[in-house]
């Protein structure tokens, strides 16, 4: 996992993958809040974002999330979104497998998981099989807008 500010990335350029880089300035031309929801190309399906809008929710009714071929960068726009975060753990128990038709599979609850909280401007990376729990709230439950860039495997040289 790696964290940053959008604000940071001209700093941090020398100390991060290339293609994170390459997603990060893109965004950062972007007039984010006001793009509609959908999904937005940068290099086909090895290299694209997404703009969500969802329901933070409480501890209780997130799952633990990961992914095979994709790298995500989870970018909150409007609110704070907290995220669980753990080391990958291979013999995990899935609860649901969609790993070959959407590159996704949700998991128990990890062990040794810890949750950090993201504020709009803000960024985590998450490389594939790193588990994360992403959307859920820092209290009030409400409305989260957010971007999540989807990087490839191979383009990170995994």
């Amino acid at each position: 996992m790696i964290t940053g500010y959008l604000s940071d990335v001209s700093k941090q350029k020398t100390l991060l993958p290339a293609a994170v880089v390459r997603a990060l300035e893109i965004l950062q031309q972007q007039d984010l809040a006001s793009l509609a929801v959908g999904r937005y190309e940068i290099d086909g399906d090895k290299l694209f974002y997404m703009v969500q809008e969802t329901i933070l929710r409480p501890l209780e009714a997130s799952r633990s999330e990961a992914h095979r071929k994709y790298a995500d960068i989870q970018i909150p726009l409007n609110t704070r979104e907290r995220y669980g975060v753990s080391l990958p753990q291979p013999s995990l128990t899935t609860t649901e497998d969609h790993l070959e038709s959407r590159d996704v599979a949700y998991y128990i609850a990890p062990a040794n998981e810890y949750f950090m909280d993201l504020d709009p401007g803000s960024y985590a990376v998450f490389l594939p099989e790193e588990l994360h729990r992403p959307c859920m709230t820092c209290g009030e439950v409400g409305a989260l807008r957010k971007v999540v860039v989807k990087i490839h495997h191979s383009l990170l040289g995994l």
